[in-house]
């Protein structure tokens, strides 16, 4: 019976440790879980799937449109095929004018820095545009993973394409494990 207690209670430990895990979030979601279930909370949102866009990406990504900071956009979520579990979205805004890109850049980045105050940010260049990589970090000092905002310049359509990448951490080290189980 005391074996049968402490293993229960081990693994009441390891079930209440692992549903605490922290995630970075996109639109108050977290990047993780099944990819049904975040395209349900995504949907709640008002964003809709792109059956057209959704025809020639390849297994593990699944794209929507919808509004982003007040501009229209492509939510792109990436999962894991074998399991379904999300760990990255990406969304991109595209712009007629290069002008109105980095506009709205420059307010997209103070909002970021504000609402993740203990972040580390790294600024760089990209297509000539300045660009951020920033670690967000939690209030406990935990790394929730990683926010990108860039400008690229744009297609034949638009002149830029405004991209905020969002990585979960824990969604990345479980990529890199599967990168490396496969050498």
């Amino acid at each position: 019976m005391k074996k049968f207690s402490l293993t229960f209670l081990l693994c009441l430990m390891t079930i209440l440790s692992y549903s605490q895990t922290k995630h970075l979030t996109v639109l108050g979601i977290p990047i993780t879980g099944n990819i049904i279930t975040f395209q349900q909370k995504i949907i709640a949102k008002n964003y809709r799937v792109d059956v057209q866009k959704n025809k020639v990406l390849p297994v593990g990504q699944r794209e929507f449109k919808g509004r982003f900071s007040g501009h229209e956009c492509s939510l792109r979520a990436y999962y894991f095929p074998d399991d379904k579990i999300v760990y990255k979205v990406r969304v991109s805004i595209d712009f007629i004018y290069e002008s109105s890109a980095d506009n709205a850049y420059r307010e997209i980045k103070r909002n970021l820095l504000r609402k993740y105050k203990n972040a580390s940010t790294k600024t760089g260049r990209t297509d000539g545009h300045e660009s951020i990589s920033t670690m967000i970090i939690d209030d406990d000092d935990d790394i929730l993973g990683f926010i990108d905002l860039l400008v690229f310049e744009g297609d034949d359509n638009y002149d830029s394409e405004l991209v905020i990448g969002y990585t979960d951490m824990d969604g990345m080290a479980k990529a890199e494990k599967k990168h490396t189980d496969d050498l």
